[in-house]
């Protein structure tokens, strides 16, 4: 991935001082945040030895082989690796919603390969899983909306080790991006929030770290 935008050019938009920055699992929210109170901060370390959901098992292997090889037994094997918790998490968008209907697919970093983690949105249609996004990103949180369907936060990174903190709200029945909140878990000036937006757009873009 080629980076687009510069430490230097970051510092003319971000709150400068250091005491203010958040980790990574804390968003601030300020004028330009939408009034969502009821936010889950999400962490996952791929230690867990089952899944918290038994259905989770069967719901990958319903993806095919494409994902998880339900015969493996080495969790040692990232290229073709097993439908284990080490390597993969699945977790609800919609309240109210059972997995079986749609999901949340965080992948480990390295599995298949690839050196990155990456987020899948799988929803059921017409009785079959389908996948409606895909991201180069880490799932960081979930906000509660104005409907059933939670608001992502998604964190992205960049060869420079960039971290951009973006919004994806669900529209249209797959999540599409709508804002940036913190690059490198500082956040953003007001005055600069809507030419930020599309510039990390471009990165996020032009990077391929996003698919509809």
């Amino acid at each position: 991935m080629k980076s687009i935008i510069k430490i230097t050019i970051l510092s003319l938009v971000l709150f400068s001082c250091k005491s203010n920055e958040t980790p990574e699992t804390e968003i601030q929210k300020d004028d330009v945040v939408s009034e969502i109170k009821s936010e889950e901060n999400i962490e996952v370390l791929f230690d867990e030895e089952n899944f918290e959901d038994k259905e989770s098992i069967s719901l990958l292997k319903e993806l095919g082989n494409g994902i998880c090889n339900p015969t493996e037994k080495d969790e040692e094997n990232y290229m073709k690796p097993p439908c284990s918790a080490k390597f993969f998490k699945l977790m609800s968008f919609k309240q109210n919603s059972p997995l079986r209907d749609g999901f949340i697919l965080l992948i480990k970093s390295r599995v298949h390969g690839f050196p990155l983690r990456r987020v899948y949105i799988f929803q059921r249609e017409a009785g079959k899983l389908v996948k409606v996004n895909s991201f180069v990103a880490n799932i960081i949180g979930k906000r509660k909306s104005k409907t059933s369907y939670d608001d992502l936060i998604l964190r992205f990174s960049d060869v420079d080790k960039n971290h951009f903190n973006c919004i994806f709200v669900w529209k249209n029945n797959h999540y599409e991006y709508n804002r940036v909140e913190q690059i490198n878990d500082a956040n953003i000036k007001a005055e600069f929030q809507d030419s930020m937006n599309l510039e990390i757009l471009k990165v996020i873009e032009q990077n391929g770290m996003m698919n509809i």
